[in-house]
Order: C-alpha cells, then sequence, then structure tokens
C-alpha cells in the first residue's frame, strides 16, 4: 500500500514537499519518505519491487512495529546521520463524535501532545491501520491529515494506492554516522550554538544558554 502526502512547512520561510508512506503489512514495517520531487512518480508501474531512489530522498523514517523501532536519515550542516529510537508512544485523545470527509473517507477526529507540540489528526477506519507520516502511529486508522495547533506543520493524503511490490528499504546504516535520538538532540542543538559562535566577533564573550527549539520537536520524554 502507497499513500501520498503533501506536507506543508509554514515556518520562516515556506516550504511544501512531497512524501510518501510505503507500508509492508506481512513485516509490519513502513517507509515513509521525504522529497522536494513528485515522489509518486517515481515509482515503477512494472516491476515487482519498490525502489528507493537515493539522489531524490531528502529524508526518511522507518519504522518497525515488530522490532520496537524507529530510524530516520537527518541532515545537520554537512553531516548526514541514520537515527535511531524506539516507536514513540503518542496518548491520543479520540472523539468519535466529531467526524469530516477527506477524499470520501469518513474520519474521525483524535488529538495528543507530541514531543512539544498539540496537534490534531484526522483518521479514517476504512484502513484500519496504526500508520501515519513521519513518526506518527498508534490510532485506530491511517492517519488522513495532521496538523498542529499552530498549523506551523501539516500533513495530508493527496492519494491512496494499493500494490503488491516489494519495498525496497534504505540500507545506509554503513554509509552514515549512526546514533540514537538522545545523541541526535545534542549534537544538533551543539551545532547550533557552534554556528552562533563562528558568526561572532574573534574575542566575544558569551554566556552559554540553551538555544531556542522551534523545530517540529521541542521538548522529548527524558525532559519532561
Amino acid at each position: 500500500m502507497k499513500i501520498n502526502y503533501i506536507i506543508k512547512y509554514n515556518t520562516e520561510i515556506y516550504n511544501e514537499k512531497n512524501g510518501i508512506l510505503l507500508l509492508d503489512g506481512k513485516s509490519q514495517k513502513s517507509l515513509f519518505l521525504i522529497s522536494t520531487t513528485n515522489l509518486k512518480n517515481q515509482l515503477p508501474k512494472e516491476e515487482n519491487q519498490i525502489n528507493v531512489i537515493q539522489s531524490e530522498i531528502e529524508r526518511y523514517v522507518i519504522t518497525d512495529f515488530v522490532l520496537d523501532s524507529l530510524f530516520f536519515k537527518e541532515k545537520i550542516n554537512s553531516d548526514v546521520l541514520i537515527v535511531s529510537e524506539n516507536i514513540p508512544k503518542i496518548k491520543w485523545a479520540l472523539n468519535q463524535k466529531i467526524t469530516k470527509e477527506i477524499d470520501q473517507f469518513l474520519c474521525y477526529k483524535a488529538t495528543a501532545n507530541f514531543r512539544g507540540r498539540n496537534y490534531t489528526a484526522w483518521y479514517s477506519l476504512d484502513f484500519p491501520l496504526q500508520y501515519g507520516p513521519w513518526k506518527f502511529n498508534g490510532l485506530p486508522g491511517l492517519i488522513m491529515e495532521i496538523y498542529d495547533e499552530t498549523n506551523r506543520y501539516y500533513w495530508g493524503v493527496t492519494s491512496i494506492g494499493f500494490t503488491d511490490q516489494k519495498i525496497d528499504f534504505p540500507q545506509e546504516n554503513n554509509l552514515y554516522k549512526k546514533i540514537d535520538i538522545k545523541e541526535y538532540v545534542d549534537f544538533r542543538y551543539e551545532k547550533i550554538m557552534d554556528n552562533i559562535d563562528i558568526r561572532l566577533p574573534r574575542g566575544t564573550q558569551t554566556q552559554t544558554t540553551k538555544p531556542s527549539r522551534n523545530g517540529i520537536e521541542i521538548k522529548f520524554e527524558w525532559e519532561e
């Protein structure tokens, strides 16, 4: 099964990206790809395998429900990282009294706070799958639309298709540095401080403070 999403980043510089969620029901794994190109046109129609064109992929997330593991590819300046973590356990509040239609599918409302942001999700029981875009998971149906309360981040389904093609999951663990989620958080925000220091005049003395976070993830479980 493959689900195409549009991703909207209403950040300081507005940006739209294409995403595609590929599901392997037998292995209970999913692959979410993020690209600046239209990925749905890059998938072969006649071969028996869905190949990932690495040069077209900006980032990806691999979720394995059997191993309770999640890997994602991230680039920080010139550093490309493969980051590992357990699948996040999102505490959803379901409200089946509130519904709306998305692409003719009846969807139900769910809300949750995930890593510092409050999200509203709309899921469809027509697809009783616990998958969603990015790291979102754990609802009784496929996530058709999700956004945070500030509308800074948005994911919405644009098309749904079915395929028996085998997913060619990226195998890049040996190509890039592999770290866990806690190391990633430290590394990411240390880089921010390093970049600030580089821009300051030589000899400038600064008081060390934690940089503010305005990305998708603001606060992590071990920081609460």
